[in-house]
């Protein structure tokens, strides 16, 4: 099974196959990928890097992590999962946008039905 690591701090002109070069001392690289701001062209600093196996993952780990490329420290880590919405944060927030629509309704003179 594969692992997927965070890679930090990188120097700005490191590109993917650059990436997989390096961390590919440890092991084999499935990916690279340096993540790339859409409006500037330019590398934001991180990427991820996919490992062959869990062992090999933590190799790069122990290998790279506080490691110095092009004169920077990057920082490697053991990806987390991309973090999803709370299911009881948004089921808290439509019942607050419930409780609003009761209130304004409440609110709200009831028209007089008498007849006179």
């Amino acid at each position: 099974m594969s692992k997927k690591l965070f890679v930090g701090n990188l120097p700005f002109e490191v590109n993917d196959a650059d990436l997989a070069s390096v961390l590919g001392v440890a092991g084999t690289v499935v990916s690279a990928k340096v993540v790339i701001n859409k409006k500037t062209g330019r590398s934001k600093g991180y990427g991820f890097v996919e490992m062959e196996t869990e062992e090999m993952a933590q190799a790069a780990v122990t290998k790279f992590e506080g490691a110095t490329l092009n004169e920077r420290a990057i920082t490697v880590q053991i990806a987390s999962p991309k973090m999803e919405k709370d299911a009881a944060a948004e089921s808290a927030a439509e019942t607050a946008d419930a409780g609003a629509t009761e209130t304004a309704a409440a609110e709200t003179p009831a028209s007089d039905t008498s007849t006179a």
